[in-house]
This record gives structure tokens, sequence and C-alpha cells, in this order.
């Protein structure tokens, strides 16, 4: 009889002490749960600025050669390469991203105010004039460099970012400006037609006196908009109607300023700039998960960057970066990390089945190899 309690005591133990919750690592680097390694020529440049994951594809764009790589990752091989023309019958202008539907409806917003519709061939099916939306005349891209890509409410309509706000002077910034120029435009596929979105950027993000530019994401029926250097966060219905301001918390992205938006920017060096602007923080971009119910925030805290640095080459490949971890529910913080030195790229990243995907393949990352892709999936799942 002894013995058998003795067991059931044994039992219950072992039970609690699975069940209890483990002390969550503070390495990011633990929660690497798989590594997906492709070889590549040189048809594939080795960095981009838009990567978009679709049903077990991923499409990088090749921006100096107008194409478009698309790897099955499953059997971890080259499938295809999208050309696009430039000129010609067949001409869609410079790239400036990419956005897939499915295989054969890819959007390619362009520099001449078109977005363009090809196929998996490169072949143009219609083009979609934008040209009167933008206000201010910038124009229109999809990257995931600061978290550009266009967004959908999966019902045939896709949201696309405009940035007129980034071009107007701080002096310039006030109430009625907010109202007067709109921060999304919505395009209904099936009619081939571009409206504003009836939403307008609230007053409270004026007292930061900075530059006015997002990074966006969606989860199931709303658009996110993140400040990208603040930690203001709008939630906005795919209707536009609605909207909630939330102000993320973090421990690591907490010197924001807005010295490099007042600077003297146009009378001093590229090396006098970068510094200023690189020595606070800054978004760099966010993605939801929708598996795991996670938001993704990607950040650059701040640090003083020596003169020698080559100022286009930091300002893209950045030595470090932050990860945010928030609930998706609440956009409560979960976790923070920040990844190490000079290993994986800023502004690559990708959220499939199995996680957060990031690529170890900074140009100073000592394993960095030219000739291949790799791929760490990380699982935060444990951290909720």
């Amino acid at each position: 009889m002894k013995m058998k309690t003795f067991l059931v005591l044994i039992i219950f133990a072992s039970f609690f002490s699975c069940s209890e919750k483990k002390p969550s690592s503070s390495n990011p680097l633990d929660y690497i749960t798989d590594t997906t390694a492709i070889s590549i020529d040189r048809k594939t440049e080795t960095y981009t600025r838009s990567i978009q994951y679709l049903d077990g594809d991923l499409y990088w764009w090749n921006p100096n050669r107008e194409t478009i790589s698309v790897f099955d990752l499953s059997s971890k091989r080259l499938k295809n390469i999208i050309k696009m023309e430039t000129d010609g019958p067949n001409g869609i202008g410079r790239s400036l991203g990419f956005y897939i539907v499915n295989p054969d409806s890819i959007y390619v917003p362009n520099t001449g105010y078109k977005l363009n519709l090809i196929n998996a061939q490169g072949n143009k099916l219609e083009d979609y004039d934008y040209g009167s939306y933008p206000k201010l005349g910038g124009v229109i891209s999809s990257m995931t460099r600061y978290s550009t890509t266009f967004q959908t409410n999966n019902l045939g309509v896709i949201y696309l970012g405009l940035e007129d706000l980034r071009n107007i002077e701080s002096s310039d910034l006030d109430k009625q400006t907010l109202k007067n120029y709109p921060p999304i435009l919505s395009f209904n596929k099936l009619r081939g037609t571009f409206e504003y979105l009836n939403f307008r950027i609230p007053e409270s993000i004026l007292k930061f006196k900075d530059a006015i530019e997002f990074s966006f994401t969606s989860a199931s029926s709303s658009l996110f908009l993140l400040h990208n250097r603040s930690n203001t966060l709008y939630g906005v219905h795919f209707s536009g109607d609605n909207f909630k301001e939330y102000q993320l918390q973090s421990d690591l992205l907490k010197n924001f300023s807005n010295e490099y938006y007042n600077s003297p920017r146009m009378s001093n060096s590229i090396e006098e700039n970068m510094n200023v602007a690189f020595k606070s923080a800054e978004n760099l971009g966010l993605v939801f998960d929708h598996h795991k119910k996670l938001l993704y925030r990607f950040g650059w805290p701040g640090e003083e960057i020596s003169n020698d640095k080559d100022a286009m080459k930091f300002g893209y490949t950045p030595r470090y970066f932050t990860i945010s971890i928030y609930d998706g529910s609440d956009f409560s913080l979960i976790k923070e990390f920040t990844l190490p030195r000079n290993t994986y790229l800023a502004h690559h990243y990708f959220v499939d089945e199995k996680g957060l995907n990031l690529f170890p393949m900074h140009p100073d990352n000592p394993e960095f190899n030219e000739d291949e892709m790799v791929i760490h999936t990380f699982d935060f799942s444990e951290l909720k």
C-alpha cells in the first residue's frame, strides 16, 4: 500500500513538473527550430528589398535584374524566375517591389505611377494608373524594407500606403494637413479602381514633431500602422471607419528623437546625416503572425556610428536589430531580444506555418556564403 502511495505521489510530482511553465530563454538563438539552406547562383541577389511567402514558395525580388526568384522551400530548389520587362509591349517600367495574390496574379508598382498585373511568366495582363491620388507626387512601393508591403482583406481589396505626409515639413504639419492627406489607398481588384480609405491619422501624432511615415501589416479584419519613430500603433478596420491607437511597450526601443528630421540635412555631409539618423531609435518594420497570433516588431535601438562606415551600406544592412514580440490579441509585450551583431539581414523576414523566418546572411557574417540562401526559423509560441 505504501509503495502504491509512493508511486502516485511520483506521478503527480512528475505531472506538475512537466506542466509548470519553464523560464523563457533570453537568447534568441535558443528559439531556432529549423534551418533551411538553398543553393543559389548569380541570378539571385543576396540582398533584396521585397520578400513574400505564399503556399510553400518564397518569392525574392532581384531589383538589379528586374526578376523575381521563386523557391520551393520543401524541395529547397529554385522553381521559377519571373522576368519583368521594363520596355516594349510587355514592359512594366522600373518596378518598386511586388505583391503576390496567387502565382498567376502578381501586382507590381512602378516609378511611373502604374500598378501592373503580371502572371508567372512575367507577361503583363493589365496596368492601372494611380497617378492622381498621391497629392504630392510620391510613388507607391510594396517592399519588405520598412514593411511597406501591400496588404489585403482577402475579399478583393488591396491596401497601398501613400507617403504624402512624410514629404511635409514639420512646420507645416497640423490638424488640417492630416485631414488633407490620407495615408491609405485601396484598390478593388474586380473593378480595377482606386479610392482613399476613410481613415486619417489622428492629431496625437503631431506631438512627436517628426516625419510621419509608417510600417504596415494586417490581421483578420484590420490594418496596422506603426509610426517609424515612436511606439504608436494604429489598428484600422478594413472599412477605414474605425480605428484604435496603441502605445507599444519596449525596453529596447526608447531612444526616439526628431533630431534628424529637424536637422539641416541639405547642408550636412552624408556621414553627418548618418550619424544623426542612426544614433536614435527607429522602427524597421513589423509583421503579424496569423498562425501563432503574435506581432513581431523589428527595430534599431540607436547607436553612435563612426564616420568611416559606408553610409548607404549601413542603411541597408545595420549591424544588428531587435525583435519585440507582442500578444496578437491586445498587443501586450511578451518578450524582446537583441539579435547577435553582423549575423542577420535587417528587413529580410517572412512568416509561415512554422514561425518567424530570418536570414543569417549579413555581409559581415563570417559564415556568409554568397552561393547559398540560409533561413533560420524561430518559434516563439511557447512565450505566450
